[in-house]
């Protein structure tokens, strides 16, 4: 595959995640069950495919470049996603967020996630 191809590829199933989550957001969000979530891993899968629509190109080549984005992002998102569990326990003990347990794991995944890629996106500009 081209380098072109897949970035069109991702470019065009991120345009269709868009239209799925916005519709699904807006039924949930009349429903008044926000955030039910599948509708919040939908988002981060949205975020996670423009991610790789931008990365892919760097990603094809798989140097030492692309090594080192991959193996810096993950260990910056080590931090980032402890800091997201600490602050979901905070506010969930203190009882500032009431939601079920389905939706705190979900939740968490939903940033979880694509604090990786956003990651790796924030340092191709760096490296």
């Amino acid at each position: 595959m081209s380098k072109q191809y897949d970035r069109k590829l991702y470019l065009i199933f991120g345009v269709f995640f868009i239209f799925i989550t916005a519709i699904i957001n807006i039924a949930t969000i009349t429903a008044g069950t926000f955030p039910a979530g599948h509708d919040v891993i939908l988002i981060a899968l949205t975020i996670i495919v423009f991610c790789n629509a931008y990365l892919a190109p760097q990603f094809i080549q798989n140097d030492e470049r692309t090594k080192k984005i991959k193996e810096r992002g993950m260990f910056y998102s080590y931090f980032f996603i402890l800091g997201y569990m600490m602050l979901m326990m905070t506010l969930l003990y203190f009882e500032i967020l009431n939601i079920s347990a389905y939706q705190a794991v979900t939740l968490l995944t939903g940033i979880t996630v694509p604090t990786v890629f956003i990651s790796f996106v924030i340092l191709s500009f760096k490296y």
